[in-house]
């Protein structure tokens, strides 16, 4: 009678195991991170750079478009042989497609976007569509 004890006892723990595992699996996904980005406007008022870190990333993973007034760029890094036959003991660069869409206060130039990477950023010229700086208007009185 005592094994019988024991063996509910273990039908308990694992039904329990389960039962967390289960509400575990269930809980919605996250989504991937998103990119994260320094954005400014020049000195002179005429456009906005963007700054967004890609370690690793070479021109073809990346992805940019552009429409009046926001920008979206999508990242979908290549498998990298480099990393096969590692035993990475910490792995935190990002290897996972990711994208973002960025507005603007005003519209952009889209035939003039320009973007380049240099030691793992990706840095996006993008001109004002009047390009001209804003400018104050006097109230007559």
């Amino acid at each position: 009678m005592a094994s019988e004890g024991m063996e509910t006892g273990r039908q308990d723990v694992v039904i329990d195991a389960w039962n967390r595992l289960s509400e575990i699996l269930s809980r919605p996904q996250l989504p991937p991170a998103r990119l994260v980005a320094d954005m400014a406007e020049t000195s002179d008022g005429t456009a906005y750079i963007l700054e967004i870190p890609v370690p690793g990333l070479t021109a073809d993973e990346i992805s940019i478009t552009a429409s009046s007034d926001m920008l979206t760029v999508e990242v979908v890094p290549k498998s990298s042989a480099a990393g096969q036959g590692r035993r990475y003991l910490v792995q935190e660069v990002p290897r996972e497609p990711g994208s973002r869409v960025f507005t603007f206060p005003t519209l952009i130039d889209v035939d003039n976007v320009t973007a380049r990477i240099q030691g793992g950023i990706l840095t996006i010229h993008v001109l004002k569509a009047e390009g001209s700086p804003g400018r104050t208007i006097p109230v007559e009185h």
